[in-house]
């Protein structure tokens, strides 16, 4: 890697506060084989031993020590062969000083304050998306990044391994023309849910588990992953999950996942009849919570010279090659290319900026399909013009001591 290649402490914030255009970053092999020495060996710790698992610590050059769990019951004694230390508290887990990334895979609400700890405490971050779990933390957990100077990545192998990676050649060559509409499908939003308490078991610290929000007695259908995603107490619905996937793989394929979302339409309105939430973007393209009228596809791209419907559309390819943002280090996967860039300090394929502007979208439809009323959005004030009851929902009140600090 040479000198020109890193991104300096001064150059990283200088970028942010522009609105960080994107940055197309030059990698090289990972080294011969794949082969790291021990003492080049990055050390994970493992925020939740769920449903979803990160495999950071299963790629080469990187291995789980340490693995953190609510629910002592789920801790593991070893992984990938080896043993690892045990926490209930991730806070502890931080105190490890051979610990030097952390990968998240708790509950929504307990991105960013995650996230943010772990910055404070000297280590780089891999967050299952969605990043943030509202506007307010996506404002927080980037500028937490930067303060420390870490490398935080948002989760989702989908952006580019599924989407992109065919995508984003194809429309930023202009093969369709200038993009007018981008068309992403995904689950709904959140909803109020409540549940019949339960014994607790002594081994799950409840109160913990809750975090910052609204506490209520425990319940196991609340613990479950496909329940607490879809209560929006803890969770951000498939507007979370699948368009961390989704929007994020629109948005990057046309070069667009940097820029912010302006206007906000409810849908079946005169102003917007399509069914789903339709965003202004600030530079002017229509950004669209749905499938594509007919598409039956994730992702549709409607250009001035043609329409792109991923997955069936064959007759359109890239019209010359283009330097689209990829992996760094040769990397095949988004794994990699973290850990590449922890090694090298520079920003990942999915740097915290994008992943906390992806996040906006799908927040900005939550409010709207709430509300069912028209937004506009001002970036800088962080707040809905004219509309005190949108703003009052850029953040959520937060039980002490769970509060985010930064």
């Amino acid at each position: 890697m040479t000198k020109n290649n890193k991104i300096s402490r001064r150059a990283f914030l200088n970028v942010a506060a522009v609105g960080a255009l994107p940055m197309f970053i030059p990698g090289s092999v990972l080294g011969k084989d794949g082969f790291f020495p021990p003492s080049e060996t990055i050390n994970v710790g493992l925020i939740g031993w769920g449903t979803r698992r990160s495999n950071i610590g299963s790629r080469p050059g990187a291995r789980f020590v340490a693995c953190c769990d609510i629910d002592t019951r789920r801790i593991p004694k070893e992984m990938d062969g080896h043993p690892v230390k045990g926490f209930q508290y991730y806070q502890e887990m931080y105190e490890l000083p051979e610990l030097d990334v952390v990968s998240v895979a708790a509950p929504d609400h307990w991105h960013t304050r995650m996230t943010i700890d772990a910055c404070k405490a000297g280590k780089d971050v891999y967050c299952e998306k969605p990043l943030t779990f509202t506007l307010m933390e996506s404002r927080q957990i980037v500028a937490a990044a930067r303060k420390y100077d870490k490398v935080v990545s948002s989760g989702s192998q989908r952006v580019m391994e599924d989407y992109g990676r065919y995508l984003a050649p194809i429309i930023m060559s202009g093969a369709i023309g200038e993009v007018k509409e981008i068309y992403a499908n995904c689950g709904g939003a959140p909803s109020e849910r409540t549940y019949d308490p339960e014994p607790c078991p002594p081994e799950v610290d409840w109160d913990a588990w809750v975090g910052q929000a609204p506490y209520f007695e425990y319940s196991r259908r609340a613990i479950d992953p496909m329940t607490w995603r879809y209560n929006s107490a803890f969770g951000t619905g498939g507007l979370g999950d699948w368009g961390g996937h989704n929007f994020g793989g629109a948005l990057y394929s046309c070069g667009m996942d940097h820029v912010a979302p302006k206007k906000i339409f409810a849908p079946n309105t005169d102003r917007n009849p399509f069914n789903g939430v339709k965003i202004e973007m600030e530079n002017g393209v229509n950004f669209y919570h749905g499938d594509y009228p007919g598409a039956g596809s994730n992702i549709t791209i409607v250009g001035t010279e043609g329409v792109y419907i991923f997955g069936k559309t064959k007759d359109i390819h890239a019209l010359h090659a283009v330097d689209v943002r990829r992996y760094s280090g040769g990397a095949d996967n988004i794994a990699d290319d973290f850990l590449y860039c922890v090694r090298h300090r520079t920003r990942p394929f999915q740097d915290v900026f994008y992943g906390a502007n992806v996040s906006d979208y799908g927040h900005m439809c939550i409010i709207a399909y709430k509300l069912q009323r028209d937004l506009v959005w001002d970036k800088d004030k962080m707040e809905f013009e004219n509309d005190r009851e949108a703003t009052a929902m850029v953040s959520k009140i937060q039980r002490a001591p769970y509060q985010i600090e930064l």
